[in-house]
């Protein structure tokens, strides 16, 4: 979320009355809880801890707290110290466990001014605390919190001046990395963080605002909401937050209570609230049954007999959704030159002599149209205009090899261009249509005709037939038909040799067309895959053939879920599904929110074997750039999905 965004949802709590500078803080019991005193005090010996996390290490339980003056310590659950590290300045640290006897630990050390990674596991029967890797940062980190990902490991850090980041921590030969994959951005006062991996949210206390919730995944929309509004909060700091993963309870301590929350109820009032005698705590957690609290800055561990908030039943019932399998991405083209919501459509050029000379073109919707290599390498960028979607075909005419063509919304048409043999691109000029705002567009073959479809965003859509001329500028376009639609249509494609166009009605599904019937009054559109939110979901967006033989798939973007349906070449089957994934080893983000694609099964050398899918990426990651285009080799996705 941008500042801009941010303040106005700022403004639009403070009209609601939740943010605590606004007003009084609104107790929701009926009278102030009794203050419980602690049962047992475990004494520390020169920790000066303000944050401590319950955890199992080779059967037996322990407490590992932050330490200013000596690092990390790790403590039984009697209080008996095991090991330290004996060096740094600590105050806050995020804990994660990789397998039985394995946890990650993400701490800021103050004297390095840098975010490090340890790793606490047992030897010989005894804890200890190895280091991974460090990074050195510009400024402190207040919050902390590990996310796990696709099997990934992804770190969340937030610094004193609100701004936070997102990193994949992973192994390498040497030593562990951070690799940034984007921003964050809170304002000041944060004072710590959690996520929940079963929702994928992560949860940011901020005071005075409240706790925010928001998408951990960078691929999905932020979708930013309270949590837990400041009125349901003690006034003045609050935090600590402690996620007990097994019961879905979220804690944490606010003036001298603790307070529990439902982690499936945001906007809910808590479950427990209970007030401590004679402390302050900064930390609280539960183990054994017994609730945990720890005052800022202090050598001593309270232990607190209270009856438990019961797991909550959204937990117990809790079953993981189906995954969606994921497929790396293989390349990238340079970025858009427009910000904002601009890249949108691609199309393939085969190079039928030297296929590794092949062309990406690319839209810029709010430029132009781009032309890239296979390694993504920008080549050329044609400023027409508002260029939305594109499609190509050969046709052998003059100089030209192939003819593309591209829906203009500057001055309402379709611009053409020219392809050599040699791959050089020329611009054919604009041919103006009757239309509001041309759209969706799809080039397919009939014969010898040169034919497309171009869709009105809020009307029909129109088959064209691209008349060629003797030079550049006296090409025309003569409309065929007209097609009525019931909805907003962009994606579409030809099956050439079947003469079927398959469209995307963008919140209903898949349609498909027999071109020959249509034209003589014999048919009408076929709805042959619905928006059912699972396999496809709204919206439905770009479309592309994937042609070799018996092994041909349409594929078609699926917005609302970030991932690409296959179905087959008739569209009557559905074949499977897929998300764009990140590939760490070329430092590529994944993809996500894609509007077009275009999709070859040439094989254009070692690298796409059996052909490539282009897919435009509403969210360039990796770090946070204007959109651009991945590159995704079919031999992977037949992998993935077991196509055979």
């Amino acid at each position: 979320m941008a500042f801009k965004t941010f303040y106005k949802v700022a403004a639009a709590l403070a009209t609601a009355g939740v943010l605590s500078a606004c007003g009084p803080q609104i107790e929701k019991t009926a009278a102030e809880p009794k203050r419980i005193t602690s049962q047992q005090q475990l004494a520390l010996t020169d920790v000066v801890s303000s944050q401590l996390a319950p955890l199992a290490l080779g059967g037996k339980d322990y407490l590992l707290l932050a330490s200013e003056k000596r690092g990390l310590v790790l403590v039984t659950g009697e209080g008996e110290e095991k090991l330290a590290l004996d060096g740094g300045t600590v105050e806050r640290f995020a804990l994660q466990q990789l397998a039985d006897d394995s946890w990650l630990i993400a701490v800021y050390d103050e004297d390095g001014a840098e975010l490090q990674l340890r790793l606490l596991d047992v030897e010989d029967g005894s804890p200890r605390i190895r280091y991974l890797a460090s990074m050195a940062t510009t400024a402190p980190q207040v919050a902390m919190c590990f996310s796990r990902q696709a099997g990934r490991t992804h770190l969340f850090a937030i610094d004193e001046n609100g701004l936070g980041h997102e990193y994949v921590v992973h192994p390498r030969e040497q030593a562990w990395e951070f690799t940034g994959l984007r921003p964050l951005y809170f304002g000041e006062q944060v004072s710590s963080c959690v996520v929940d991996d079963r929702s994928g949210k992560l949860l940011v206390a901020q005071p005075p605002l409240g706790i925010w919730s928001l998408n951990a995944d960078a691929e999905m929309d932020e979708a930013r909401e309270v949590f837990v509004a400041a009125s349901e909060l003690p006034a003045g700091e609050f935090g600590g937050l402690w996620l007990d993963s097994s019961s879905g309870n979220l804690w944490l301590t606010g003036g001298e209570k603790v307070l529990a929350f439902n982690i499936n109820a945001p906007g809910q009032g808590p479950l427990f609230v209970e007030a401590l005698a004679d402390i302050e705590p900064v930390s609280a957690a539960v183990q054994q049954g017994a609730l945990l609290a720890l005052e800022e800055e202090s050598d001593q561990v309270h232990r607190f007999a209270v009856t438990l908030p019961e797991p909550v039943a959204e937990m117990q019932a809790f079953r993981s959704p189906v995954e969606i399998p994921r497929v790396r991405a293989s390349g990238q083209t340079a970025p858009v030159q427009s910000g904002g919501d601009a890249a949108d459509d691609p199309a393939i050029w085969v190079n039928p002599v030297n296929p590794s000379a092949s062309l990406i073109l690319g839209t810029d919707k709010k430029s132009g149209l781009s032309v890239y290599d296979l390694n993504g390498k920008l080549l050329e960028h044609f400023a027409v205009g508002r260029v939305n979607n594109v499609d190509l075909r050969p046709m052998q005419h003059g100089k030209f090899v192939a003819i593309a063509a591209a829906t203009n919304r500057t001055d309402p048409g379709v611009s053409l261009f020219g392809i050599s043999a040699a791959g050089e691109v020329e611009y054919l000029g604009l041919r103006n249509l009757e239309m509001d705002d041309p759209y969706g567009l799809c080039v397919y073959r009939k014969g010898a005709d040169l034919m497309t479809w171009v869709s009105d965003k809020d009307g029909a859509v129109q088959l064209l037939q691209i008349v060629p001329g003797t030079g550049n500028v006296d090409w025309s376009l003569e409309k065929v038909a007209t097609l009525q639609v019931e909805s907003q249509v962009e994606g579409c494609v030809v099956d050439d040799e079947k003469q079927m166009l398959f469209f995307g009605e963008e919140d209903g599904g898949i349609w498909r067309l027999d071109i020959a019937a249509f034209l003589s009054g014999e048919a009408k559109p076929q709805l042959i895959a619905p928006v059912d939110g699972e396999r496809l979901a709204a919206d439905v967006e770009g479309m592309g053939l994937y042609h070799a033989g018996d092994k041909s798939y349409l594929v078609v973007s699926s917005q609302g879920n970030n991932s690409y349906a296959l179905f087959s070449r008739d569209g009557s089957q559905f074949v499977g599904h897929f998300k764009v994934d990140i590939n760490l080893d070329k430092n590529l983000d994944g993809s996500s929110e894609t509007d077009g694609l275009e999709v070859s099964s040439a094989s254009f050398g070692s690298q796409y074997p059996q052909g490539l899918l282009v897919v435009q990426d509403g969210r360039n990651r990796m770090p946070s750039q204007t959109q651009n285009f991945k590159l995704v080799s079919w031999a992977d996705i037949a992998e993935t999905l077991q196509l055979k």
